[in-house]
């Protein structure tokens, strides 16, 4: 009888401990076959992390642990026809791989140029609407299904509560233009993911194209953007900001004259939809902007909550507002 209970409890051991192999396998690394998988993935959970595929911004390490930041950076998939060094991916020993598929890429071209390296692909379905399947898929893929629950809750609650805007008409929608590169000259078209936030704010955004699924960021003459005047003209980087503020050319523009010129945050990621998860964020806090009698919201505190619970980042009210970039918008 003892060695029927021992050996009984013996099957039990080999079955946890090889559940916990099996977790190791994830633990050890997962490579992001492309930047936003890379950043959703650091977000759900960054043991899962074997490699970036991109470097990390200045502004991102900030918020970043340093032993995340010297992962190594393997490539990955990503416009211009970027692709992974085949060679340093292969030597990583990295036998799993994760995309968040949408309408970008090729996740069967990707599956098989990583196959032939050795790499299982895995995969989770990207899009605004579709961010509670996102982390939920990912809580099944990943064996954390708790975790997976936490996010895809507070998305469906973000989604939610901004329903009232995006089914506003237009003629109730702020004109907004997503000011792009060194000079703002450059943007993101309507419908495009990174500029899809807006439409979610109640924002119509200036800037239509004839491809607009084509990520990419088509340029324009001064002479356009003022044709445009758009009622809210939003920023990407501090240093475009600066650019605006000092300029006697973007002084004409209505939205400057009214102070509608804000620095879209980002902290770790940028708010604006890349990756997709920050977009719900960079979406409320545009709505409150856009439509403050509409959507009120603590932003400071809400934006405490979205990066504690999505980067384990407990800030400061001040710390808060300079990401928010109300010390530096004019």
């Amino acid at each position: 009888m003892k060695f029927v209970k021992f050996f009984g409890f013996m099957l039990v051991g080999l079955a946890f401990w090889s559940s916990l192999a099996w977790a190791d396998d994830f633990v050890r690394g997962v490579y992001p076959a492309t930047p936003p998988s890379s950043f959703t993935l650091y977000a759900f959970d960054p043991e899962l992390l074997g490699a970036w595929d991109t470097p990390l911004y200045e502004y991102e390490k900030k918020f970043i642990p340093e032993k995340y930041q010297k992962l190594p950076i393997l490539g990955g998939w990503y416009g211009q026809g970027f692709t992974p060094d085949r060679e340093m991916l292969m030597a990583s020993g990295l036998k799993k791989a994760f995309i968040l598929e949408n309408n970008f890429f090729s996740v069967e071209r990707i599956q098989a140029a990583l196959a032939s390296m050795g790499l299982t692909l895995l995969s989770a379905p990207d899009g605004l609407e579709k961010t509670p399947q996102t982390f939920r898929a990912m809580g099944q893929i990943f064996n954390r299904s708790t975790r997976g629950e936490e996010l895809a809750i507070w998305a469906e609650k973000a989604l939610e509560s901004l329903k009232i805007l995006k089914s506003l008409p237009n003629e109730r929608k702020p004109r907004v233009y997503f000011a792009m590169d060194a000079d703002g000259l450059a943007s993101s078209c309507q419908g495009e993911a990174r500029s899809i936030f807006i439409d979610f704010a109640g924002g119509r955004n200036c800037l239509t194209c004839a491809d607009a699924l084509k990520p990419g960021r088509p340029r324009i003459s001064f002479e356009e953007l003022m044709a445009m005047d758009p009622d809210t003209i939003l920023v990407e980087s501090v240093e475009l900001l600066k650019v605006i503020n000092q300029s006697p050319h973007w002084a004409r523009l209505r939205a400057k004259k009214e102070g509608r010129v804000y620095l879209v945050p980002r902290g770790p990621f940028s708010w604006n939809g890349h990756p997709t998860l920050t977009a719900l964020m960079g979406a409320r806090w545009l709505a409150n902007l856009l439509h403050p009698d509409l959507y009120p919201l603590d932003v400071v505190a809400e934006a405490k909550e979205f990066n504690r619970l999505f980067f384990r980042l407990e800030l400061t009210d001040q710390e808060v507002r300079e990401l928010l970039g109300q010390n530096l918008a004019s």
